[in-house]
């Protein structure tokens, strides 16, 4: 067999396109190993989940509150799947549940049919310092303005801090009501799958 520059030449090609594929792959395993991501309603453990989801991207569309984005390419090779950005719009968990009625693939667990079977992640207070409710603190006019000092972001900020204002003279229940949970029941520093 005669070997000519051009077969040389193409081998070559071929070699560093596909090192460069392997080496892009591995690279976006290793970006898509390294995110906590809060996925919808009655998502599968994560690995079934990323094996069972076909990125169909209906349990976005019949989102009545669109709080379930698609993941974008920093997600790695979990680019597409979709997930829930809490700071942005977080789950308000519908009756119904439509994410989860409208999933083809099983990906959201249809046994899930109560809030309470429901178990997203747990929110965890990082300063304890801050949080009025851990110090038996009543909420404050200065309180309320130091919060409001630095804006509302998003919509849910906005609502949170209308609530909180709400509660100027009486104890700080703003977390606990919103994540249903109690001080004596809720854990601290934690965190949960999703389900």
């Amino acid at each position: 067999m005669k070997i000519d520059r051009r077969t040389v030449i193409q081998g070559l090609c071929i070699a560093g396109t596909a090192g460069a594929f392997g080496v892009g792959i591995s690279f976006l395993a290793r970006k898509s190993e390294s995110k906590t991501l809060l996925r919808p309603p009655g998502a599968l453990e994560e690995s079934d989940f990323l094996a069972s989801c076909i990125k169909c991207g209906q349990c976005i569309q019949v989102c009545p509150f669109s709080s379930i984005s698609l993941l974008d390419l920093s997600g790695g090779i979990n680019t597409a799947t979709p997930y829930i950005d809490p700071v942005k719009r977080g789950c308000y968990l519908c009756d119904l549940f439509p994410c989860i009625l409208c999933c083809p693939s099983g990906a959201l667990d249809d046994e899930v049919q109560k809030i309470d079977q429901v178990h997203m992640g747990v929110a965890y207070i990082t300063e304890h310092k801050n949080c009025l409710n851990y110090k038996n603190t009543k909420v404050s006019k200065e309180n309320v303005d130091r919060i409001k000092a630095h804006g509302d972001r998003t919509e849910l900020e906005k609502e949170l801090n209308e609530k909180l204002s709400a509660q100027v003279g009486k104890d700080c229940e703003l977390c606990s009501k919103s994540a249903e949970l109690n001080r004596e029941t809720a854990p601290l520093n934690s965190s949960e799958r999703n389900r």
